[in-house]
């Protein structure tokens, strides 16, 4: 008996320019990833959405395929979600944003390389608020933490 193997493969709509992909297109990935905006020499660049399968979201600025400029990233169900809004930079966040967490938490500062770094402000569902410095996503130097009772340390 034959096997026979079926070969899934992405699918472009939009336009081309010397056989690359060239401006607007939708892309469809056989993962079920689809990109939706602008493109470049071949690459999303410029504005633009991606919907991963597992249904989280980006919208924003690409550049040569990568998150880069402003944009928001999130995931989750309503009352669940999950999001970063701000600076990217070669994929990562970089620069200012806000982030959310589906449990309540909020962080509003700087980034780098994906983690909590420079001036920020923490604040936990408890009450409990963090303003300070951080360093490679831990607090770290000059801050002040106050808690839900007003004391602060």
């Amino acid at each position: 008996r034959r096997q026979r193997q079926m070969c899934i493969r992405d699918r472009y709509e939009g336009e081309w320019k010397n056989c690359v992909k060239e401006g607007a297109g939708t892309e469809f990935f056989a993962n079920g990833d689809v990109f939706i905006g602008t493109y470049n020499n071949g690459r999303p660049s410029g504005k633009g959405q991606y919907k991963w399968a597992n249904g989280a979201t980006y919208v924003g600025d690409f550049l040569d395929g990568l998150k880069h400029g402003k944009g928001k990233w999130q995931k989750g169900e309503t009352g669940q979600i999950t999001s970063y809004e701000g600076d990217y930079k070669y994929d990562k966040k970089n620069g200012e944003g806000s982030f959310h967490w589906a449990s309540g938490n909020y962080y509003k500062g700087g980034f780098k390389d994906d983690e909590r770094h420079g001036f920020g402000i923490m604040k936990w569902t408890d009450g409990s608020v963090y303003e300070g410095e951080w360093n490679k996503g831990i607090q770290h130097g000059m801050g002040k933490i106050i808690y839900p009772d007003g004391t602060e340390r």
